[in-house]
């Protein structure tokens, strides 16, 4: 994976200290090896996965008592945090527990704040409708890559179109939202001022931020959940907030 990469890792993964790490599906940019030993090495990590991708962890090492699958319909309280697994289409949906194909998104709730991890995926009637099931999120990533048939030729699978997942966190009406999965994978990447502008048009109130490599967000939502808060840690970025 890293000969692909468009730019090294901000930091190396053994200096971030996780309480909880929340794989998506078994690909390389979402289940990398390296990734994953170096956040095992802080014992107090516990890692979420697909059901279908138990063998993969045990292969990278991950030890067994730390890990916790899941799948379509799940609920998992860990401490603070409840999550709430959702089927994904990457590229079709898959249910089956034992097959390593199967993708998730995630629904994390802590302290009254709801974020909604989209992983990756295509929009289906399906994930639209367990979406529109789930409460307003606070915080929305959507991946906003796209898909093309020359991509799919070098069996690239897609995801959402920017201009899709800005209608998307609108009519969730998500307090803000973060686009994802755009610039870090060599020949598979979009501008993200397309989202911007989509979301933009569609609603000039909407929340949205594009953080720069390496900043930290804080995120504030206010009491009567219609507003969301976004700030920027030092040092100082030129990433584009609204």
């Amino acid at each position: 994976m890293a000969p692909r990469r468009c730019y090294p890792a901000p930091f190396a993964p053994e200096a971030l200290r996780a309480d909880l790490v929340l794989c998506t599906h078994g690909h390389a940019d979402h289940m990398a090896k390296d990734t994953l030993r170096g956040l095992a090495r802080h014992p107090a990590a516990r890692f979420v996965l697909p059901a279908g991708c138990s063998a993969l962890a045990a292969e990278y090492g991950i030890p067994a008592d730390r890990i916790t699958t899941v799948q379509e319909g799940s609920i998992l309280p860990l401490g603070g945090v409840t999550i709430r697994a959702f089927s994904a289409a990457h590229p079709e949906h898959i249910l089956d527990a034992g097959d390593p194909g199967m993708a998730l998104g995630y629904q994390l709730t802590f302290g009254g704040f709801t974020v909604v991890h989209l992983g990756d995926t295509y929009l289906t009637p399906h994930l639209y409708e367990t979406l529109q099931a789930l409460p307003r999120p606070d915080l929305l990533l959507a991946p906003i890559n796209g898909q093309d048939f020359f991509r799919t030729q070098r069996n690239c699978i897609g995801n959402l179109e920017a201009e899709e997942a800005a209608q998307l966190a609108v009519r969730l009406s998500a307090a803000c939202t973060i686009p994802t999965h755009y610039d870090m994978v060599q020949g598979n990447t979009v501008d993200p001022l397309r989202f911007a502008a989509a979301l933009r048009q569609l609603d000039p109130a909407a929340c949205f931020a594009l953080p720069a490599l390496g900043e930290r967000l804080l995120f504030q939502a206010d009491a009567g959940r219609k507003d969301s808060s976004v700030f920027s840690c030092p040092p100082p970025s030129s990433s584009i907030q609204r």
